[in-house]
């Protein structure tokens, strides 16, 4: 009798699996260059590259692979599901010495109340400001990121409930929850929650973050954009406290992206006035879709700072450059 069970089990499970929506996806890198990290902290030279390296800091995207899926549970509810790998690198490893679906492990449902979602997923912020980086945020040579000054800052989390709202009006609201939880002394619940505006060639949005341990600061950031036609430009801020309480300093980024014919050409450019930090970006990029999926790049960046040493690893260059030349394969 329990054998029977079990095989009924079995064979509700497959064909629940049958009517499920899933797909593999992924996305892969290959470039030649150094990044700013690369160069300012590992000293390296310029080499071939997977998006993977360097703990994805090589090239402009992360190489990854992921599985997908969605079914209907009727009512107009989906239950909705993402596994995405950490970094594959040079040598086919997957995020060396991490978790395996280190970017995306989530689970949820959607309808026509908006999504809730469960598991490690990127952060309310994240999801809510990247599109002001127009590049990306590149791995190797971002502006924005190298100087803590992205609104998108703050980085995946696990255990993470979120809630998107359905868009109303061109307005979309996103909260998020990681609770305390198991994670020791000094931890803190975080709480987040973003805003945006998005209508014809305006985009407007906001977002917080609360500390996630008492040696930590809340993150504040807002950006907006505005599309001319013959170019789109952007103004963000960002404010994760100060850089000597545990924080990341506080800046404004500034870019702009144009399509001439096929091929989109920009820049961006960040400063982050911590006087503890002193940190200037500039990120200059090309980038045109040659075939299906597929897209060429080419972007360079540089890094400084103002004080007598580097502040993040003092055995570090105070100033350096980065570049990559790559094709990138998205499927």
């Amino acid at each position: 009798m329990k054998k029977t069970v079990i095989s009924a089990a079995i064979l509700l499970a497959t064909a629940g699996v049958a009517q499920a929506q899933m797909s593999i996806y992924g996305l892969i890198d290959a470039s030649y260059g150094k990044s700013l990290l690369g160069d300012v902290f590992l000293r390296e030279k310029a080499d071939f590259h997977a998006g993977g390296d360097n703990g994805s800091s090589e090239g402009n995207s992360t190489t990854r692979i992921g599985i997908k899926g969605t079914t209907d549970l009727g009512s107009g509810v989906k239950a909705n599901f993402r596994f995405e790998t950490g970094g594959i690198t040079s040598d086919g490893e997957v995020n060396p010495g991490g978790a395996f679906f280190n970017r995306q492990a989530w689970f949820g449902f959607s309808g026509g109340f908006g999504e809730v979602r469960l598991g490690r997923q990127d952060s309310v912020s994240f999801q809510t400001m990247i599109d002001y980086d127009f590049n990306g945020a590149s791995n190797g040579v971002s502006a924005l990121g190298y100087t803590l000054t992205g609104p998108w800052l703050p980085g995946r989390q696990s255990r993470s409930l979120q809630y998107i709202s359905p868009t109303v009006g061109g307005v979309t609201a996103q909260l998020g929850i990681v609770p305390k939880g198991n994670r020791g002394a000094g931890a803190k619940s975080v709480f987040s929650g973003a805003v945006k505006y998005a209508s014809g060639p305006l985009s407007v949005a906001v977002s917080v973050q609360t500390k996630d341990s008492s040696t930590s600061e809340n993150f504040v950031s807002t950006a907006g954009s505005y599309d001319f036609g013959a170019a789109k430009v952007m103004l963000g801020y960002a404010n994760g406290g100060k850089f000597a309480d545990g924080g990341t300093g506080s800046g404004i980024s500034t870019g702009f992206v144009a399509p001439i014919g096929s091929v989109n050409v920009g820049a961006l450019v960040a400063r982050n006035t911590d006087k503890n930090l002193k940190l200037t970006g500039v990120e200059l990029f090309v980038n045109s879709e040659i075939y299906k999926n597929t897209y060429a790049y080419f972007e360079v960046g540089n890094w400084k700072t103002g004080l007598a040493v580097n502040p993040i690893d003092s055995s570090a260059k105070k100033s350096g450059s980065g570049f990559a030349t790559g094709v990138i394969f998205a499927f």
